[in-house]
């Protein structure tokens, strides 16, 4: 083991033993990961399309889910807030034949409970929830339950309740397509090297007090990756950071890449040679950069197909918010204003439909 693992001990956050755990719960998670339920509940539904919804980091879950859903499973399928199908007005303009993923942590986020409601009173097809508490009661009143209980953690901010939760979103995805799910055996193991490569970089960009602004570039599922990592960020260490579009980077935002600005390129395997120029761009105008793909500044193995990788990218960029979080000196397990669940009394509207 690294010298960094030689040092866990009583003295870490929640947050850091979280993160470092990651190898072994992916593990549990894994094996814990049955398809039989979901592929016949699945075909009973006979969706047309899927909506998938959760609230902060499990909306940005959302974002990837859909992309996978979309690209690998062939469903026409988007991403929404569940405050969004509680309070719009035409969130959900044709529920007939359409799916509901409903994804929570602690499987009571209010929100996300009231969309289900509302989602029922309107006649959707079914709901699939995604959840670290299967027991809870989005669990209960859920079609399909796609569990991640070894994911369940203290700290308020999610480190590997999302990724172990993202594992079975990926095992679902491959599961409806068709795919050999064997790839995501070898997670556990690939893992650690991963998190050897990032913990030099993250480390000192994190402790940088000249760096004022973090960029997270990412397309297709790998977009809500990259909202998560600034999420993380924001969360932890109460730093400025956004999350783009890669090439949508160009359009604007550009403008603030500068020797203050620390831009994370998520490169995907097949659109590397135009999200690498845009991470080039940047460099050259005199802004920090760090590529995470295969072959790049934290590599993920090349042989990996491009669904199972998301959750991948993860561990490195939960690293850099804990490393920016210590050379604060700010607590990573309690956020400044936040909670662990968003239980709220009243929502303010009827979820009647």
């Amino acid at each position: 083991p690294s010298d960094h693992r030689r040092k866990l001990n009583h003295m870490q956050s929640h947050t850091e033993r979280e993160i470092e755990s990651q190898p072994e719960v992916w593990a549990a998670t894994i094996d814990r990961f049955d398809p039989t339920g979901l592929m016949k509940e699945w075909s009973a539904m006979a969706p047309r399309r899927v909506l998938v919804t959760g609230c902060g980091s499990t909306f940005y879950l959302s974002l990837s889910a859909a992309a996978l859903l979309r690209d690998v499973v062939g469903i026409p399928s988007r991403a929404t807030p569940a405050s969004e199908i509680v309070l719009g007005t035409n969130t959900i303009p044709d529920v007939e034949g359409t799916v509901l993923l409903a994804i929570s942590r602690s499987g009571t986020t209010s929100e996300t409970l009231a969309a289900v409601q509302r989602f029922r009173s309107m006649g959707g097809a079914g709901v699939v929830a995604v959840t670290n508490y299967p027991e809870r009661t989005l669990g209960a009143e859920a079609d399909i339950v796609l569990a991640a209980p070894d994911g369940q953690e203290e700290s308020v901010a999610q480190t590997r309740s999302f990724s172990s939760m993202l594992l079975v979103v990926e095992a679902a995805v491959a599961s409806l397509a068709g795919i050999d799910r064997a790839p995501l055996d070898a997670f556990p193991g690939i893992l650690p090297g991963i998190m050897d490569q990032a913990r030099g970089p993250m480390t000192r960009f994190g402790s940088d007090p000249g760096l004022g602004r973090f960029h997270f570039l990412g397309s297709d599922p790998l977009y809500g990756i990259a909202s998560e990592g600034m999420l993380k960020l924001k969360e932890m260490s109460l730093t400025d950071s956004e999350a783009y579009h890669t090439l949508e980077y160009r359009h604007g935002p550009m403008s603030m890449a500068d020797s203050e600005a620390l831009v994370i390129g998520l490169i995907s395997p097949d659109r590397s040679r135009a999200e690498r120029a845009v991470v080039s761009d940047v460099s050259a105008f005199g802004a920090n950069t760090i590529e995470i793909g295969a072959g790049m500044d934290i590599s993920i193995p090349d042989e990996i197909p491009g669904w199972a990788r998301p959750v991948l990218y993860l561990p490195p960029l939960q690293l850099l918010a804990l490393e920016r979080a210590r050379s604060k000196s700010l607590n990573p397990d309690h956020p400044r204003n936040l909670a662990a669940v968003i239980e709220l009394e009243d929502l303010g509207t009827s979820v009647s439909g």
